[in-house]
């Protein structure tokens, strides 16, 4: 069984970006290779069970980060897994898939250590959301278990441990409140649904806002970027566009992706700049009314590649340009608008932790287009140095 240390060395990382292993124990096939058809293209390293038994063999050996588990299996349940795998590895998140979905599974399941319940059948991006917000949850108990035995630096871990303080107890009033919306606590009346509804949009916003924070503060404090390796920045945009059109709030747009040839290989950390591309991504969406248009733009020569996201949104005001990338600063524009006014200032922190930069041209009424620039020619240390005036976003 993988060690603590090596756990770590997979896991910290910023939230959001997978870098994980995925156990999945199932006994029809194919929800097996559903799981790994759904996770693999987002990074995570699939590995699956047809039963109990099985799947505590390759927990021993794997150390996996997240287990996928069906409650209903013959010979060892989903219940007792969950019991066995949790008395040799506390940490690991598991999360339950069944088509059995009830108030009293969904308690037992918890009581037994699930992060959290998901039934079938089940969208791709509903999988994907709860496998990330499960990888980060994660992340966030081996930071905070490497403070409390001095393995990392201090400042970091203590953001860490705060974080992970904060998220725990906020997942669980999530996924109660998943539980009443899904109807398994019985019939609810409208208005009730409604107010349920709110809490569960505060819930997201909240988890999200605290896994912006740690990552902002992990790249400012140059811990936030991985290894540099060879990358196609085209294969990253097409990712986060194809993930970005699947989003419900984009049924009303239209967005495409446009370019010239192949810009061919960069030095970069794939997980930043699919960070990096999905925040801008996310802004466009957000900001632009339905029957607008997100555009994303590739295009390169000998020295870099530049990547535009133009939406067709409200713009921005000039009196909000001076602060746009500033930590937590929110334009009138964006007052209504959810955010935790980090995405841009994370944005700005990868770009120029990759030795480029962020351009912004926009007009009140006429959108916006950030234009990203990753030089060809950089070394390894630039893409790993602390990132000058992470400070300055949005």
């Amino acid at each position: 069984m993988g060690s603590d240390r090596e756990k770590e060395a997979r896991l910290l990382a910023p939230p959001g970006r997978p870098t994980a292993k995925v156990l999945v124990v199932d006994d029809e096939e194919w929800m097996r290779d559903a799981c790994g058809q759904i996770l693999q293209p987002e990074g995570f390293e699939v590995m699956t069970a047809d039963d109990g038994q099985m799947g505590l063999d390759l927990a021993r050996r794997h150390s996996p980060d997240l287990i996928l588990v069906d409650l209903k299996m013959p010979g060892m349940d989903g219940i007792a897994y969950l019991e066995s795998v949790k008395a040799f590895d506390p940490e690991v998140v598991a999360i339950v898939i069944t088509g059995y979905a009830t108030l009293e599974t969904a308690v037992e399941a918890m009581k037994a250590g699930a992060y959290d319940f998901l039934a079938k059948p089940f969208k791709p991006a509903e999988l994907r959301a709860v496998a990330r917000r499960g990888l980060e949850h994660r992340s966030a108990a081996m930071r905070a278990s490497a403070l409390l035995r001095g393995d990392a630096p201090a400042p970091e871990l203590h953001l860490a441990m705060l974080a992970h303080r904060f998220k725990a107890p906020l997942a669980v009033m999530r996924q109660c409140v998943g539980v009443v919306l899904e109807g398994c606590t019985g019939e609810i009346s409208p208005r009730a649904r409604g107010m349920i509804e709110i809490v569960a949009q505060r819930a997201d916003q909240m988890i999200q806002f605290v896994s912006d924070w740690l990552t902002l503060s992990c790249l400012e404090q140059g811990k936030g970027l991985q290894e540099a390796k060879p990358v196609n920045v085209l294969e990253i945009v097409k990712t986060v566009v194809e993930r970005a059109q699947q989003d419900s709030r984009a049924e009303k747009l239209t967005i495409r992706s446009e370019g010239a040839g192949d810009p061919g290989i960069i030095l970069a950390d794939s997980g930043a700049l699919d960070e990096l591309f999905g925040n801008l991504l996310d802004n466009a969406i957000r900001y632009t009314p339905a029957g607008g248009n997100v555009t994303v733009h590739v295009e390169a020569d000998a020295r870099a590649v530049a990547v535009t996201i133009r939406d067709t949104g409200p713009g921005i005001s000039p009196e909000d340009l001076e602060h746009i990338f500033e930590p937590f600063y929110r334009g009138q524009a964006q007052k209504n608008i959810p955010g935790t006014g980090l995405g841009l200032p994370i944005v700005k922190a990868i770009a120029e932790g990759h030795g480029g930069r962020v351009d912004l041209e926009t007009a009140p009424g006429k959108g916006s287009a950030f234009r990203v620039l990753l030089p060809r020619q950089h070394t390894e240390r630039a893409v790993l140095a602390a990132p000058q005036g992470a400070a300055r976003q949005q």
